[in-house]
């Protein structure tokens, strides 16, 4: 029952039942579940537990909330987006997440998100359990203070702390992925002044700041941040490489203070010991990054125009073996450093592809600059990898260019070829795939589909090739925000990004994977369990390809012929109940509860 006094109420309900401003549950989300009085959760050491917390009323109130042994309890007010369906009329549903500071004061309506009778105001609830808890029940209370002589509203929670200990590091990379810096002003526009901001070392600086905000809210959720310096010409800001000077067998690498600044936090790890701005600190321990790109591409660090030439030869293995030595000198050896080139033939900067190859003769070229990068790097104890983004050659390229430390980030096309996949994996190789976030208006368990199809298949990761653009208007003009779940906090005064509740569900979905994936492999029970699992999740995992992909080459492959894209698209799949993720979870509360870690 909701707790509640004259003025308002106070309503538990789970993580993936989204309500509108009217208290009304989404339909594609399914029936909401009521958590009652006491909440009753329950979280891994070192991990969270989560609940959406609607308050209904009017007028002023202020949320505070606590909880014993060293629990934490933060609370973060829900942005209603408004969304306008075509020819219906607006909806508005929540996603971006504001911390709330103790004490703050709210308001039913809020004048801010200004819904026309709104009655509801959604908050999500994280809990967070210390490694170091001491397994067993814990309480704690979300109080409600409305003044006017109204007493208190009080709800009570129950945590029971597992014994299970979360690893630090998640079993599969679920990445959010970006590229340059030349957004970043117009989503803080406070924190770069006022018209066109200048170039300056400061503007640079400041770019540093915010991008290092990136990364650790990823940390923080269990994902991981990439951010892609160069554009399809090649060329790049000050941030992402070194000067270079000089020519042939003299060219030299120099200036490296922007570089350092941006990357030497992340490759050792300091950029970790604080939080983003306005959210709780870290309560991860500082570690470097997963990985970053380099700056290497065919215009950097030689220059493209003496392509073929030994002069380029010569100038492109000094570069790069300068940069390693560089990593090397400053003890930068654990990130992975990925050798990647991200330019497209159809884009006419260069005439070959080096990501979403289309064509087999471009094999060449890879194997070319694989070649001179191996000469530059041999022996180096950089953690180089090779990565490339496979789409239309996947199946040949995994033949013509593997064994060579490969980081393989694969399209759609990945589900055909389960028998390939296995054989790159036992080669050591590294297999990712990707695609996109779900928008705000699909179920709030959508968010999952593609993390549940990463672990499954027994992949290491995925890229969500998009995750810092909410959109021109994402708060009163919202598209559904595909390619935003990280939201931009200066319309709050926070001078850094926001999360979401994709966000949160996704970080809450890494920790049931990292739970049950742990559990599993102490007992030696890896594939049975992800096998059973596979039983009850409704999701295929592995496709038969289309007719006209065994008849064609890849060069004569077209969305058309194959009736399929070949980046995958977020669909609403009719087998999966709203709820479907349940399943997952109660394995990993029901293997963290008998993992015996306590120590």
């Amino acid at each position: 029952m909701p707790s509640a006094n004259a003025k308002f109420t106070l309503t538990a309900c789970g993580e993936w039942v989204a309500h509108d401003p009217l208290g009304r549950p989404r339909a594609v989300d399914g029936a909401p579940e009521l958590l009652g009085s006491p909440v009753r959760l329950a979280a891994a050491r070192g991990g969270y537990a989560s609940f959406r917390l609607l308050v209904r009323g009017r007028g002023r109130y202020r949320l505070s909330a606590e909880a014993s042994g060293g629990l934490a309890v933060d609370l973060y007010r829900a942005w209603y987006h408004r969304i306008k369906p075509r020819g219906r009329p607006a909806e508005y549903w929540p996603d971006a997440l504001v911390p709330l500071a103790p004490g703050a004061g709210l308001e039913l309506p809020d004048r801010d998100n200004r819904i026309p009778g709104q009655k509801v105001q959604e908050f999500w609830v994280d809990v967070f359990v210390p490694a170091g808890a001491r397994p067993g029940e814990v309480p704690g209370k979300i109080t409600l203070r409305s003044g006017a002589g109204a007493g208190p509203v009080e709800l009570p929670l129950a945590v029971t702390v597992l014994p299970a200990r979360l690893p630090a590091e998640p079993c599969v990379a679920m990445d959010n992925n970006s590229y340059g810096c030349r957004w970043l002003p117009g989503m803080y526009p406070g924190l770069f002044g006022p018209g066109r901001p200048k170039e300056s070392a400061g503007f640079w600086r400041t770019s540093i700041g915010l991008l290092h905000h990136y990364y650790r809210i990823s940390r923080e959720h269990r994902t991981v941040f990439h951010n892609l310096g160069y554009g399809h010409s090649g060329q790049m800001d000050p941030i992402y490489a070194p000067k270079v000077s000089g020519a042939g067998r003299a060219l030299k690498l120099g200036g490296w203070g922007l570089f350092d600044a941006h990357y030497g936090p992340l490759l050792d790890g300091r950029a970790y010991r604080r939080g983003s701005p306005g959210l709780p600190g870290p309560r991860t321990a500082p570690r470097p990054a997963w990985g970053v790109y380099t700056p290497v591409n065919p215009d950097w660090p030689a220059n493209y125009l003496w392509w073929g030439e030994p002069g380029y030869e010569a100038e492109f293995v000094r570069g790069l073996a300068q940069f390693d030595a560089h990593l090397r000198a400053r003890g930068w050896t654990k990130s992975r450093i990925e050798f990647f080139f991200n330019h497209k033939k159809r884009y006419r900067w260069y005439e070959w592809d080096g990501d979403e190859q289309k064509y087999a003769k471009d094999n060449a070229r890879h194997q070319d600059m694989i070649a001179l990068w191996e000469k530059a790097t041999a022996g180096s104890r950089a953690n180089w990898v090779y990565r490339a983004d496979a789409s239309w050659q996947m199946k040949r390229q995994f033949e013509e260019l593997g064994g060579h430390r490969n980081f393989w980030v694969c399209g759609g096309f990945v589900s055909w070829y389960p028998k390939e996949i296995k054989a790159v994996l036992a080669r050591g190789e590294h297999v990712w795939w990707y695609g996109g976030y779900p928008p705000i208006q699909m179920a709030s368990s959508a968010v999952l589909q593609n993390l549940w199809l990463t672990w499954a298949r027994g992949l290491q990761g995925f890229c969500h090739w998009l995750a810092v653009n909410p959109g021109p208007d994402p708060w009163f003009d919202c598209n559904g925000a595909a390619t935003g779940p990280i939201y931009p906090g200066a319309r709050f005064g926070i001078p850094g990004p926001l999360p979401s509740i994709r966000l949160k569900i996704l970080r809450n979905g890494i920790q049931d994977i990292d739970l049950i994936d742990s559990a599993a492999r102490r007992r030696k029970r890896l594939g049975a369990v992800r096998a059973e699992l596979g039983r009850k999740v409704p999701i295929v995992l592995w496709e038969k390809p289309p007719a006209a992909a065994s008849k064609l080459p890849p060069e004569d492959w077209d969305s058309e012929n194959l009736a399929t894209e070949h980046e995958p698209i977020m669909e609403a799949r009719k087998a999966l109940r709203p709820d479907w993720w349940g399943t997952v979870r109660r394995r990993a509360v029901a293997m963290a509860a008998a993992s015996g870690e306590v120590r």
